[in-house]
């Protein structure tokens, strides 16, 4: 297993890239300095202005910041851009409407990545998740723009037996109102495969990473949240993707939870009756996955791990380690098109795994 360079793209431009990411084996999609977002063509190298992330109106906060971190996701010509750990973004659907505002409350906005998610229902519509509030998610049918989760409750399945057992051997001063309201910070969103479930990386205060999962239908159509809990760690971000329609595979470092003479393991749970159990274990040496970026490309069986620290890793599904390069950028990586994108100030490099 190889990684190959398959573009070296030179922008003649005034402007610097601030963050790229792919609409199709052929475009790529970039946020420029000066706020404006456009689509450029790897084969013609042709660019297609589509938006600018700049706007008339004041915001308190100052509105979308063109130098902080941001995310572009794509679905067909579909573009949503989001402050990664700020609170604005938009959505450009061609022939539709130009940029569509999203804004989330600010309540620890800055250590939980604004949560997003892309998919088509069964129909092919094409619907967007996205946070409102730390606790709060909606679901879109981009087509028509009616947020189909406005009614949702943000009350969990068995909010109140969980309360009265919780509280039965409490002083009556010291009982809450109940039931209480979702006490959960989404985190970034990853959808399975079949766009069935999402995956939220989140946390809850103590403070610890807990991740969830959930189906969307459910999420939709009930008026009760129902999560399917992973398990909750020391708060660390902790790498996490989907392995295919049912099954998350999680890094975890014992070290990080104190817990001594223990190799670092990537955790392979699978969803069963609305539960999710862990499936099975595999040891990893001489790598710090934790704070990393993981990737699963079904197509060669291959776990791919991104960090500045360990560079580019190849993983198999067993542990075993195809393939390390600590020197290179790691980037990003888009499993579904095979393709990693390095951005520098005026350039882009492309790579793909290959066998050959």
């Amino acid at each position: 297993m190889k990684i190959k360079k398959t573009h070296d793209i030179q922008l003649n431009t005034e402007d610097s890239i601030i963050t790229a990411a792919p609409a199709s084996i052929n475009e790529l999609v970039m946020l420029m300095s000066s706020g404006n977002v456009i689509r450029y063509s790897i084969d013609d190298q042709k660019q297609e202005h589509l938006f600018s992330v700049k706007s008339s109106f004041t915001y308190e906060d100052g509105g979308f910041d063109i130098s902080a971190k941001s995310t572009i996701y794509t679905l067909d010509s579909i573009v949503v851009i989001v402050n990664d750990y700020k609170r604005h973004g938009f959505i450009h659907y061609p022939n539709r409407y130009n940029k569509l505002h999203l804004w989330r409350k600010d309540y620890h906005a800055n250590i939980s990545k604004y949560p997003i998610a892309l998919y088509k229902d069964k129909q092919g519509i094409p619907h967007l998740i996205y946070s409102e509030d730390w606790n709060h998610l909606q679901i879109m049918n981009l087509d028509s723009r009616q947020v189909l989760t406005a009614s949702k409750s943000l009350i969990e399945e068995n909010a109140e037996e969980r309360h009265l057992e919780f509280f039965k051997k409490h002083q009556e001063d010291n009982k809450l109102p109940w039931p209480g309201p979702y006490d959960y910070f989404y985190g970034q969103l990853k959808m399975s495969p079949d766009s069935n479930y999402f995956l939220s990386s989140g946390w809850v205060w103590g403070s610890r990473d807990a991740y969830n999962m959930y189906e969307v239908e459910h999420f939709m159509k009930d008026n009760r949240i129902r999560d399917i809990h992973i398990g909750n760690w020391e708060h660390c971000n902790r790498a996490a993707c989907w392995i295919d329609n049912t099954t998350v595979a999680i890094a975890y470092n014992p070290m990080e939870d104190d817990i001594e003479n223990s190799h670092e393991e990537i955790q392979f749970y699978k969803v069963e009756s609305n539960k999710s159990l862990l499936d099975r274990k595999v040891q990893i040496e001489g790598l710090n996955m934790v704070n990393s970026e993981i990737y699963f490309n079904k197509d060669v069986n291959v776990i791919v791990l991104l960090s500045e620290e360990e560079g580019v890793v190849l993983l198999s599904l067993n542990g075993e380690l195809l393939l390390q390069n600590k020197k290179r950028n790691p980037g990003t990586y888009y499993p579904d098109l095979n393709m990693f994108i390095e951005t520098h100030e005026k350039s882009i490099l492309i790579h793909q795994l290959t066998d050959k």
